[in-house]
């Protein structure tokens, strides 16, 4: 009867999870296809004939970039704060609705100012957007489901940028000069109709939190909670009680925190040289179709990485080394670049290797983040949108000097890097000049920010590894003491969900000394 009982079980919890899956992880991907198609457009409507209709000069075209990203970051953590206060089925809609009308908007615009506006008004629109499903699926699934849907998500967004070059190309080919509008303008008509359609169905579908999605039926909310409260330990349980201050000062001693933030800020910057393909290849002398096309096979290839990558680091349960050998690769790929390798097959190459190599990693990184920092929804919450923000930030203050677009293709010149740090170092011109007179500035500094994420995810790997070595010594004095064998190997197998069924076992065993140890020795990972 056990028996049958736990297979009823299995079965409504899998039609639970192919539910969300159809309703919250779908729309999460479409939307964060729809999102990075939408930021993709900016490049890829520049060299399609934005540049030369507003007459772009200088680095305006590096400023559209950076004031959408002052928008972007001016409301990441108001943003998140929000969403874990209000019902995600009506604020993420909400955003969306706003987002398709800025970017119709686009399609209209007569100048580069109104460009700055529009852009700046979007930054704030979409900032919610990716850490909000972020959080949200989070919410829902587990841990070992976490990893692969969180790939998917991320490898959506790849491929938006990457069909944007696409559409581009075909809109440029079948819609230039149609009723008297350029191709790159009926890009962002496409685009806004697309956020449109996305808004309208996330208002309908989407799911607000387990015990309050009003599609369940009880019985599925019970499950859903159920499922919801399985990896937390006890103190996440307990800080639900606590106020909004207490839990931002709880995530503040989070030693995790840091290294997760410096990672995930150094990592999106590194990945910002995937974003000048069309632009580099524009200026070496393709033209604007080949250009826009040329961004799609790099963007494929990072894709499928990314979803093997994801599927494999939730399979054996290894999200540290799923960062550390593509990381790897893709300096291979970065030291090529920088040196600017020719003919252009081998340097195409290069940037394959690059961009699947880092692209493939972030959506790991984040799953990594989600499930060791908190369990608790608010904190989680918080913690997101600060990675997220810091890395905003951290790409806002270095794009303009590591890769303006004055300096394509190959971004050698550092007069804007000197002028950056003059007010607090004086950099040796004469090194810079031995070190980077034949060198890519972008991915020469790119390639010390990979090594920046690898140490800090290292820093994570061991980290974790000394709290297990502490878990385990103590698992062994319950096994020694109180005659409960094994106890140890279980934890280390996870065959027992860590704190609690330790604690669990550890109080039937009437241990109370060892019970206590446990608890001091696991409260650390709040």
């Amino acid at each position: 009867m056990a028996s049958l009982a736990s297979s009823v079980d299995r079965i409504r919890e899998q039609e639970l999870v192919h539910k969300l899956d159809r309703r919250l992880l779908l729309l999460a991907m479409f939307g964060n296809l729809v999102k990075n198609l939408d930021n993709a457009n900016l490049a890829n409507a520049y060299i399609s004939g934005l540049e030369e209709e507003l007459h772009v000069q200088g680095v305006q075209y590096n400023w559209m970039g950076l004031l959408f990203m002052f928008g972007y970051l001016s409301m990441q953590i108001p943003s998140n704060i929000l969403l874990s206060n209000l019902r995600p089925s009506k604020y993420l809609p909400m955003l969306e609705f706003i987002w398709s009308i800025l970017t119709f908007a686009m399609a209209c615009v007569k100048s580069v100012h109104s460009i700055y506006v529009i852009r700046f008004i979007l930054g704030i629109a979409e900032a919610g957007f990716l850490p909000g499903f972020i959080f949200l699926i989070g919410t829902w699934y587990t841990k070992k489901e976490l990893g692969k849907r969180l790939a998917l998500l991320t490898i959506c967004g790849s491929f938006g940028g990457g069909l944007s070059g696409v559409i581009q190309a075909i809109m440029l080919k079948t819609m230039d000069g149609a009723f008297g509008i350029s191709g790159w303008r009926w890009m962002f008509a496409f685009d806004s109709f697309l956020t449109l359609i996305l808004g309208i169905v996330g208002y309908r579908y989407l799911p607000d939190y387990p015990d309050n999605t009003t599609w369940l039926n009880e019985k599925e909310t019970e499950l859903a909670v159920e499922r919801s409260m399985k990896d937390k330990p006890q103190h996440d349980r307990t800080s639900t009680n606590l106020t909004k201050i207490e839990k931002l000062k709880l995530l503040m001693k989070n030693k995790f925190l840091y290294a997760f933030v410096i990672g995930w800020a150094v990592i999106n910057t590194a990945l910002g040289g995937a974003h000048v393909l069309g632009i580099l290849t524009k200026k070496l002398g393709f033209d604007s179709v080949t250009s826009n096309l040329l961004t799609t096979p790099d963007t494929l290839i990072t894709m499928i990485a990314g979803v093997s990558n994801g599927f494999i680091s939730d399979r054996y349960k290894s999200r540290y080394r799923c960062i550390l050998w593509p990381l790897c690769a893709s300096l291979l790929g970065m030291i090529m670049l920088s040196a600017f390798v020719q003919p252009f097959a081998i340097l195409y190459i290069a940037f394959l290797l690059m961009h699947s190599g880092i692209g493939c990693t972030t959506s790991v990184i984040m799953t990594w983040a989600s499930e060791t920092i908190s369990a608790n929804s608010e904190i989680r919450a918080m913690a997101i949108a600060i990675m997220n923000t810091s890395s905003t930030l951290f790409w806002t203050c270095t794009s303009l000097f590591i890769w303006p677009v004055t300096d394509a293709p190959y971004f050698r010149k550092y007069k804007d890097l000197n002028t950056t740090f003059s007010f607090s170092i004086e950099l040796n011109q004469s090194f810079l000049s031995l070190f980077f007179n034949h060198a890519d500035k972008g991915f020469t500094i790119s390639i010390f920010l990979v090594i920046l994420v690898i140490a800090a995810m290292t820093a994570v790997f061991f980290m974790l590894q000394n709290e297990k070595a502490v878990s385990i010594t103590n698992m062994e004095q319950v096994s020694d003491q109180q005659d409960i064998p094994l106890l140890h190997d279980m934890v280390e197998q996870e065959t027992i969900n860590g704190y609690d069924e330790a604690i669990e076992l550890a109080t039937k065993s009437n241990a109370q000394e060892v019970e206590n140890n446990l608890k001091h020795n696991w409260n650390s990972k709040a």
